[in-house]
């Protein structure tokens, strides 16, 4: 039975992972081949690609808590942000005609997600000491008080992931960055033209929040929260744009990610980091290939 349950785990894991680099790889194909395919199938392959942004937000938020070192894995994702938008660059050099992405690449949006979960660890996982407040037997001679306050240090700062470091500053210093590391956030996330950046960081935030505590049926409240989330976002967008966005079809990754079970097996380091280089490889070769066709 127990066998059963791994071979379960490990097939789940298994089509997640294929799920998400397929779907994206749709949503790539859609971009440059759109004006060569027929319309129908572009607006598919663009819905699918919508699909694949759970998978990967789950993936940053397993990697945060999983990596060694937080500082160099965001400078791998940042790597791979700048990686990724030169590689429209050099599609768009060779080929004139090439589509131009009217947003920065979704992976500048894992990075402020990034920075957002990094905050949040600072405020929860670094509380402030509190004060404990005791009535004395008999008055302080002092101040002729029965009450006595004892401040009591927190012992919960042992809970941040293990990979991440912090300075060695005071609490009430790390709380005041962890709060402007939100305020820049929100700053970049309303003026930067950023791919799918409201609906990304709150399927990141969700997914970060179901992994730090344990919610009974789990499924269910994620599922309703995301989904209300994404029908208010969806009727703003087109209320002020005029426009039905189609980025709550991440709803369905999103519920597909929550069902599939979830298990790290250990590999190599240079296998996952060879991911790292999968999208940027992939609009190049999909932008080669649109511009043979064209």
């Amino acid at each position: 039975m127990t066998q059963d349950c791994i071979h379960f785990t490990n097939w789940g894991e298994n089509v997640k992972n294929l799920l998400a680099y397929l779907l994206m790889l749709c949503g790539i194909v859609a971009f440059f081949f759109d004006g060569i395919l027929p319309s129908c199938v572009i607006f598919v392959l663009s819905l699918l690609g919508y699909i694949s942004m759970p998978f990967f937000a789950r993936a940053l938020v397993d990697g945060f808590f999983l990596t060694s070192n937080t500082y160099k894995h965001f400078l791998r994702i940042a790597f791979t942000a700048y990686l990724t938008q030169a590689s429209f660059l050099l599609v768009y050099i060779l080929w004139e005609k090439a589509p131009q992405p009217k947003r920065f690449n979704i992976v500048f949006t894992w990075l402020l997600a990034y920075i957002i979960m990094y905050g949040v660890e600072l405020l929860i996982s670094l509380p402030r000491d509190r004060v404990a407040s005791m009535n004395l037997l008999n008055p302080n001679q002092v101040s002729h008080s029965t009450r006595y306050g004892v401040v009591i240090s927190s012992s919960e700062s042992n809970n941040l992931p293990k990979g991440m470091k912090i300075p060695k500053w005071p609490r009430t210093t790390l709380h005041g960055l962890a709060i402007v590391l939100f305020a820049l956030c929100m700053i970049l996330i309303t003026f930067l033209p950023l791919t799918m950046s409201l609906m990304s960081v709150t399927c990141v935030l969700i997914f970060y929040f179901l992994h730090r505590w344990k919610i009974d049926n789990r499924v269910f409240v994620a599922t309703i929260f995301y989904a209300a989330f994404a029908a208010c976002y969806t009727y703003l967008y087109f209320r002020m744009t005029g426009i039905i966005t189609l980025e709550s079809v991440a709803l369905l990754g999103f519920l597909i990610c929550l069902l599939l079970p979830s298990k790290k097996r250990k590999k190599p380091k240079w296998f996952y980091r060879l991911f790292y280089l999968f999208y940027p490889l992939a609009i190049m070769l999909c932008g080669f290939i649109a511009y043979l066709f064209s």
